[in-house]
């Protein structure tokens, strides 16, 4: 195995997970040697294998070439202006630049891929898996000009006058950048697998160009996973419970005499499947209660007693299960960090919900993954009978659901089920998308965003630059230095509070 290999092997663990937890994966490059274009491009397929799109693959690999190689040649014209001493953004200087660029670079361009990497011009490829959505983004930070801006939308208004590459190569021809094709053949390539112009995109962030295309997830495989989800959710009316906690819980009910909510409720609320249960009840009175004290509150002696006992239809007992411990232990987690992170935070004014709020949100947030861990034996078969449906993908969607893919999803369908209300339905599912959640409830999703991340980042599986900036930003984190303080600080308020 060479170099590339190896660290093709190590990446796809990384890209799996990044999958999994729709973030974002990102490479950037200064000069974009070839090894590292090729790596690029490998590390690009192994994504859309993982998105189950791998027969975009030949498609996408011409386009991301010609991608990286627009936003290294905008970099190498900012440093050849300057050195030039013209103007990129005056009309005159722009044209008199042009004339002689391409042969000035073309002869002499490792020179110039220096003077991009002292001027810190960097190109960056960015991946990601949003909602129903593929996004494949190259940023470089190079703003586009006046001039570029019309280039490229005269590209673009152009695209429908061809059909076929050979027209493109008899009709384009612009020697003062290249021969200019490369855009129109990008629409074309996309069009040949059922998408448009409308799929490309670019624009400018801040001070970055962004190129970016949008592409569908595989509507089958999407699909499915959305019907084995409902029907996983619907066969059993049950939640999996780790019964040396649900031991605990009901000695503590059933006693002589009041049963004592304090500490019942202090018990209760470290453990997911165990705060779930009475919500399952008191939902039927209060649709909006989303306050565990108050739902316990809420109970009689007696339903607590039916509750928490072996007799109860909707309690599964789990043994001997470490995956479903981490599952545990990472809600328990998260709702303590997001408890933390609420009340230190300087925005809690912005949105009306409290610090019970979000500590059970952070809880409740791993219910879709509880669900699975703790999976019955006839659950596992009914998913796997049903995902035979799909011939060609079965194996695709069953392994999607499985691994984590569909358990935000299932989340939603199964807070939905146990009859939360739409907006804590809402809230649970957002933190990995917080670039698609409305305004008025970003920064109470992002509190939850930086609570899961925190977790993930600790253990390795999430890196420092796949955490949303935005919610970086809320808590004045500009950097990683900043951001392992406030890991460390949080694990170790968890440690004293928790003693694990």
């Amino acid at each position: 195995m060479d170099d590339l290999e190896e660290r093709l092997e190590i990446d796809r663990d990384k890209i799996r997970v990044s999958v999994g937890l729709q973030l974002p994966i990102e490479m950037t490059s200064y000069t974009l040697p070839r090894n590292t274009e090729v790596y690029i491009r490998s590390v690009m397929e192994m994504f859309l294998e993982e998105c189950h799109q791998d027969h975009l693959k030949e498609y996408l690999n011409f386009c991301l070439s010609e991608l990286l190689t627009n936003a290294k040649k905008a970099n190498t014209k900012r440093v050849y202006f300057k050195e030039k001493g013209l103007d990129i953004n005056n009309r005159d200087d722009y044209e008199k630049g042009m004339e002689n660029f391409k042969m000035d670079t073309l002869t002499n361009i490792d020179h110039y891929l220096e003077l991009q990497k002292k001027a810190g011009l960097y190109i960056k490829l960015s991946l990601r898996i949003l909602a129903d959505k593929i996004y494949i983004e190259i940023r470089n930070n190079s703003t586009l000009t006046i001039f570029e801006k019309e280039r490229i939308q005269q590209k673009l208004d152009s695209v429908q006058q061809y059909k076929e590459m050979d027209e493109v190569f008899t009709n384009v021809l612009d020697q003062s950048e290249g021969a200019g094709l490369g855009i129109i053949i990008i629409i074309l390539m996309l069009q040949k697998v059922g998408l448009s112009k409308d799929n490309y995109q670019v624009l400018s962030e801040g001070n970055e160009t962004v190129t970016r295309i949008i592409l569908p997830c595989n509507s089958t495989v999407f699909c499915g996973v959305e019907m084995l989800s409902y029907e996983f959710v619907n066969l059993e009316d049950s939640i999996p419970i780790l019964k040396s906690h649900f031991d605990e819980v009901s000695k503590m009910v059933n006693v002589e005499g009041t049963v004592d909510r304090k500490a019942l409720y202090d018990v209760v609320r470290k453990d997911l499947s165990l705060s779930i249960l009475p919500f399952r009840y008191v939902l039927q009175q209060d649709k909006q209660c989303f306050n565990l004290q108050k739902a316990i509150a809420m109970l009689s002696d007696y339903d607590l007693k039916f509750i928490y006992s072996e007799s109860n239809p909707h309690n599964r007992l789990v043994e001997n299960s470490e995956y479903f411990e981490q599952i545990l232990l990472h809600s328990r987690k998260v709702a303590y960090y997001a408890y933390n992170l609420y009340k230190n935070c300087t925005f809690k004014d912005t949105f009306p919900q409290d610090e019970e709020y979000m500590y059970l949100l952070g809880l409740l947030n791993s219910m879709g993954a509880v669900l699975l861990a703790g999976a019955s034996k006839n659950q596992l078969e009914y998913i796997t009978e049903l995902s035979k449906q799909y011939p060609e993908y079965g194996d695709n969607i069953l392994d999607m659901f499985m691994h984590r893919n569909a358990a935000t999803y299932l989340s939603l369908v199964a807070s939905k089920r146990y009859g939360f209300d739409s907006g804590v339905c809402f809230d649970l599912v957002g933190w990995n998308g917080l670039s698609i959640v409305p305004d008025k409830d970003k920064n109470r999703v992002a509190i939850l965003h930086v609570a899961e991340t925190i977790d993930f980042y600790s253990r390795g599986m999430v890196d420092f630059y796949q955490i949303d900036r935005y919610a970086l930003k809320l808590f004045n984190i500009v950097d990683e230095r900043q951001f392992n303080k406030l890991v460390s600080d949080l694990e170790a308020g968890y440690k004293k509070e928790y003693g694990e």
